[in-house]
């Protein structure tokens, strides 16, 4: 019994370590988006769920003093309110690769941001001409975005046959390609502009940055100028998640003390610690004063060695991959497919900018900066594989969504997210199949590295 015992908390250990294992990998992030979106598909098209379905993303709350309310219904406070977090972590990891990552130099750069640039256009482009004449031209941004969490997911599905420089330009394109999206939002997708609201905003934004040039590191002083810095881009008419990349710009990337200040005060609280406890005559049950305060110390001075940037974006990350985004799917990808979809224009734009026209438009930049010399592919490369990770952006979800709510009315807005979702569904097969044929294992020595994307 107690052999037969041990095998079962053994295996219990086993299988609670691959599940913590598999939830921090960025593919779970992925994987929990999709079934997001199939979850709000089948409830919305459920004749038992449909109704409640529907019903409880306009459910309104808000807050009310006096004679002021604000009260909005469910879709906006995820669309407008909590996208506005997942804006504020992108562009904490913009800022973080513009001063000390991927983007920190010309050389780092230029290959993948050209290359986003061509995956840009191309999709514009067929999508422009798909759609030109019909009066559904406003959704030309559509299939623009790459979805950071579905490519990645894919990516590390297939394991050992992508290279690491394959996810890293991957990862650098696609926050090129976000950079563009919210550009895109900012200038193209906002219909009347309050010019005193938008003052308002950019006073905040000063504000916030001289809190930063003046050596502010508290974090809650940001975030709480970060709501009323969103709510003066909202009532302003540019749509409010802009304000999470202005606020973004404003989070101070240095610490308060340097990794030496650390270790001194770690040092010092250390050495008050164990004499405190060297002069305790008999087996201590609680802590000391002087070991509390030691203690103290060491916490405080773990706080203030950490970037505030870093530390935002660290907290951020799980709530936008495990709860943002998915929340975001859920209440946006539950289109009635019985209303009928139809092969038209809007779907044509969107699958062939996605399908084609993204990693064509990767492929051709990447190959016209390497032809003229201006910048060399990745070393270690292939042709096939930078033609392969464009057809792995060409899975466009989050900011394909958002931008089809913000282009188009109810009908039309449907019938663009089911073009987004079933074009993404087949590049997300197709480029999983290219890679699997396409790009053989490579020995794990060289491919176990952390992902990209951690932080350490």
């Amino acid at each position: 019994m107690s052999i037969l015992g041990i095998g079962n908390k053994s295996s219990t250990k086993k299988i609670g370590t691959f599940i913590n294992e598999f939830v921090k990998q960025e593919s779970f992030g992925g994987i929990l988006l999709f079934v997001a979106a199939i979850v709000a598909i089948v409830a919305a098209n459920s004749p038992f769920l449909s109704h409640a379905y529907f019903s409880f993303w306009e459910l309104e709350f808000g807050i009310s003093i006096g004679d002021y309310s604000f009260i909005r219904d469910m879709h906006f406070w995820i669309n407008d309110g909590l996208m506005a977090l997942f804006f504020l972590m992108v562009g904490l990891e913009v800022k973080r690769e513009l001063l000390v990552g991927e983007l920190s130099s010309f050389q780092k750069a230029i290959s993948p941001i050209f290359a986003s640039i061509g995956g840009m256009l191309f999709p514009i482009i067929i999508f422009l001409y798909c759609t030109w004449g019909s009066g559904s031209e406003r959704g030309f941004a559509i299939p623009m975005g790459t979805d950071t969490a579905f490519a990645l997911g894919v990516l590390l599905l297939l394991g050992s046959r992508i290279p690491i420089k394959l996810k890293v330009f991957l990862v650098t394109l696609a926050i090129a390609d976000d950079i563009g999206s919210i550009l895109v939002i900012a200038v193209f997708y906002t219909n009347t502009i309050s010019y005193f609201y938008l003052t308002l905003a950019m006073l905040m934004a000063s504000v916030l940055f001289l809190f930063n040039r003046s050596g502010v590191k508290t974090l809650m002083v940001y975030l709480f100028g970060g709501i009323i810095l969103w709510y003066f881009f909202y009532k302003s008419g540019i749509h409010a998640t802009i304000s999470g990349i202005v606020l973004a710009f404003c989070i101070p990337i240095r610490s308060k003390i340097n990794s030496t200040g650390f270790l001194e005060h770690l040092r010092l609280a250390v050495n008050v610690f164990y004499s405190s406890a060297q002069k305790q005559e008999t087996q201590q049950v609680l802590l000391n004063a002087k070991q509390n305060n030691a203690l103290e110390i060491i916490a405080k001075a773990y706080d203030e060695v950490q970037s505030p940037l870093v530390r935002l974006e660290h907290y951020l990350h799980p709530l936008s991959a495990y709860f943002i985004m998915p929340i975001f799917a859920l209440a946006n990808a539950g289109v009635k497919i019985e209303q009928g979809f139809e092969f038209n224009e809007i779907f044509w734009g969107i699958a062939l900018g996605l399908f084609i026209g993204k990693p064509l438009g990767i492929f051709v930049f990447t190959f016209i900066l390497d032809f003229f010399g201006i910048s060399r592919k990745p070393s270690n490369l292939t042709w096939a594989q930078i033609f392969g990770i464009g057809l792995v952006a060409s899975i466009g979800f989050t900011m394909s969504i958002l931008i089809s709510n913000l282009a188009y009315k109810e009908s039309g807005a449907d019938q663009a997210t089911l073009s987004v979702l079933l074009a993404s569904l087949v590049a997300t097969v197709v480029s999983f199949l290219f890679f699997f044929i396409f790009s053989p294992k490579e020995n794990i020595a060289t491919t176990s590295v952390a992902p990209t994307k951690e932080i350490v």
